[in-house]
């Protein structure tokens, strides 16, 4: 009978491990495994009460995995010597009665509460995943070995099956972050391939926009940018927001912070931040626009949006954000710095087209890459023959010109040279040349730019001189070398400014070719006038021309043809305005003002370059006078009014204070229709 009863009891242990396998086969979570295991243990070595406690080494504390007869309880603190004691009898098990010394507090309380008898360490080689409790049996008979046996087996599975889902668990969780960044880095690829195709820098702001509060699913935005000269940001573009006049200052902690920290931030309404009480919102998120550790902007999004509400941003918001703001700063960076290369160039071109200069670009390997019409006559070349052309070939038979470039290579600064034999041409020719570095905006090295002066004759001379007087100056100056100071001389002479009015408020609103395309109809214009009467266009700046009457050739009548000229270019600015506003073109309207003095004249710079212009206290006050002036009008210094009162009617406005003057001076206004 006993060899029967043995044999039973060991068919029944067999049954029950075959049992523990399906359950940890058909099992898909550790919280299963738990549950199975521990109901397949009790009823094995029949006892009533048991758990199942995980352990956290990170937080050292003991969780409840799985329990019967016991009370629920949130994670607690473990014994100080659970790890070390437990080490002990990781292939074996601990008796409970009584419970050892070093099982404490809340962990002695939940054994006394199973009426433990049997713990049993669960180990994965060193380390600890928990313990198996087991408390009496419904019998009251002690524990055999055979059972201690398949509480051990029934343990190192578990302990297995723990490690395995953990590991499962790990991978799963890869996987969705893998895959996470998979789709982020999608989405920000398909983002970088939108924005980069967007050169308007206002139409990208909308897009930076657009893409932000979609892909994080936020119920209104604004991108923040700062306005020059003022410590108030504001809004560049923004989504959903009615109440987008706000006065945020740049200097609020938070945005110090960011800029401090170079990486954004996340507002929850527990922080009650000085931001969320002026945009009114709880939940909101920040991330700087920076472009080369500069920031441009700051991205700000609010409440973002799921089935259940409004949840708060979480830290894959912000970096997925962070991440759209550098795309997107850098897209806006190149925006705008094609924006100013576009304007710049365009502008340039139509000036480089009409000067006597030649002017070779040469990109940093040393071909050249554009030449303008004066280059291709110097050099009695045509595009095709220059362009993509290395300078050693173009320069070969002028050893000097190598050599000035390839100082200028290796020095990155200006080299010039004057009178240079150029045999590339001719024996005959003879070319200024002067070499310097193209610089980018960020200061680096993008090729070089090659000037050549052909001043073998003198119809070149007088073709130089034609961008600043009249044709008849230059040929009166001809005619007399001794009235062309090369140094600098005291003149008394008129100065004529005219300028714009709102005209960068204007050309902001319109696309770089109208903004060239308006200038050069207005100079093409306004320069016409002034050779007309005889004037030096001494230079353009931006909207702004500076004419002088007096040098480098002086006559009785100067003032007088400053004063009609300036009378002349308001009548033909009218004309112009009626044909644009036909065109539906906005008007141009320009203030003017004159002054006359002494001023010093000449040939002002150094032996590298050389500007034909006049400078004084007297150029300054026209300066100021065409300032004060309003649209369509023409202000005038009282020395001027004295010249010319005679033939023109004047008001007499209040004294005004200009800069630079102690005391305030004497305007008046040419009454256009007197």
């Amino acid at each position: 009978m006993v060899e029967v009863s043995a044999v039973d009891q060991l068919d029944y242990y067999l049954t029950s491990l075959d049992e523990l396998g399906e359950i940890l086969i058909d099992a898909d979570q550790s919280a299963s495994v738990g549950k199975g295991v521990l109901r397949l243990t009790l009823g094995t070595v029949m006892a009533s009460k048991g758990a199942i406690f995980l352990y956290h080494p990170k937080s050292d504390q003991l969780s409840i995995l799985a329990s019967q007869g016991l009370k629920k309880r949130k994670p607690f603190s473990s014994p100080k010597k659970l790890s070390s004691q437990s080490a002990k009898h990781r292939y074996g098990h601990i008796e409970l009665e009584p419970p050892p010394s070093w099982i404490t507090s809340e962990l002695k309380k939940c054994i006394l509460e199973l009426s433990g008898k049997t713990l049993v360490p669960l180990f994965h080689k060193d380390r600890l995943f928990g313990l198996l409790c087991v408390g009496k049996k419904f019998t009251g008979e002690a524990y055999t070995s055979a059972e201690i046996k398949i509480l051990e087996i029934v343990s190192n599975h578990l302990t297995k099956a723990l490690f395995n889902y953990e590991l499962i668990k790990n991978v799963d969780e890869k996987g969705k972050l893998l895959n996470l960044k998979l789709l982020e880095l999608e989405t920000l690829f398909d983002i970088s391939v939108a924005i980069s195709s967007v050169l308007d820098v206002d139409e990208l702001g909308e897009e930076i926009l657009w893409r932000s509060v979609g892909i994080l699913n936020a119920s209104k935005g604004m991108m923040l940018m700062p306005k020059e000269n003022s410590p108030i940001l504001e809004p560049n573009s923004s989504f959903n927001w009615e109440d987008s006049d706000a006065l945020i200052s740049k200097k609020l902690s938070i945005f110090k912070k960011i800029e401090d920290s170079k990486s954004g931030v996340i507002l929850t309404p527990e922080d009650k931040n000085s931001l969320q009480k002026k945009l009114g919102e709880d939940h909101v998120i920040i991330a700087p626009i920076q472009a080369k550790e500069n920031v441009l902007g700051y991205m700000v999004l609010c409440n973002k949006e799921t089935r259940h509400g409004v949840d708060a941003f979480t830290q894959t918001d912000l970096d997925l954000l962070s991440a759209l703001c550098n795309q997107g700063a850098v897209a806006l960076d190149n925006a705008r710095l094609f924006k100013d290369i576009t304007e710049a160039k365009q502008f340039n071109e139509s000036i480089l087209g009409s000067i006597a200069t030649g002017v070779i670009t040469l990109d940093p390997l040393g071909e050249i890459d554009s030449i303008n019409q004066a280059g291709m006559n110097i050099l009695k070349m045509n595009s095709d023959e220059t362009i993509g052309n290395h300078y050693m070939y173009l320069f070969e038979k002028d050893m000097d010109v190598i050599g000035l470039i390839q100082m200028t290579e290796m020095e990155n600064k200006i080299h010039s040279e004057i009178n240079m034999p150029f045999l590339t041409v001719s024996k005959e020719a003879v070319v200024n040349v002067s070499v310097a570095p193209r610089i980018d905006p960020g200061g680096s090295v993008r090729g070089l730019v090659v000037a050549i002066e052909d001043i073998t004759d003198v119809s070149k001379v007088k073709n130089t001189f034609k961008r600043y007087v009249s044709k008849q100056v230059v040929d009166e100056l001809l005619d007399d070398d001794a009235k062309l100071n090369l140094g600098g001389e005291k003149r008394d002479v008129t100065i004529l400014f005219s300028d714009i009015r709102g005209f960068t408020d204007m050309s902001e609103k319109m696309n770089p070719e109208d903004v060239v395309s308006t200038l050069n109809e207005y100079f093409s214009e306004m320069i016409d006038i002034v050779f007309k009467h005889n004037g030096t266009l001494d230079k353009i700046i931006g909207d702004e021309l500076m004419v002088v009457y007096g040098a480098p050739t002086s006559n009785e009548d100067d003032t007088l043809r400053a004063v009609a000229t300036a009378m002349e270019m308001q009548s033909q600015i009218n004309v112009l305005n009626a044909k644009r506003t036909k065109q539906r073109k906005k008007p141009i309207l320009a203030g003017m003002g004159i002054n006359k003095g002494i001023v010093v004249s000449g040939n002002i710079g150094s032996r590298d370059m050389m500007d034909y212009t006049v400078i004084g206290d007297t150029v300054n006050l026209g300066a100021r006078l065409c300032s004060a002036a309003g649209p369509g009008e023409i202000l005038v210094s009282s020395s001027v009014w004295k010249e010319t009162q005679k033939h023109y009617s004047y008001k007499k406005l209040e004294p005004i204070k200009v800069k630079g003057k102690k005391n305030k001076v004497g305007v008046y206004r040419i009454d256009h229709d007197g």
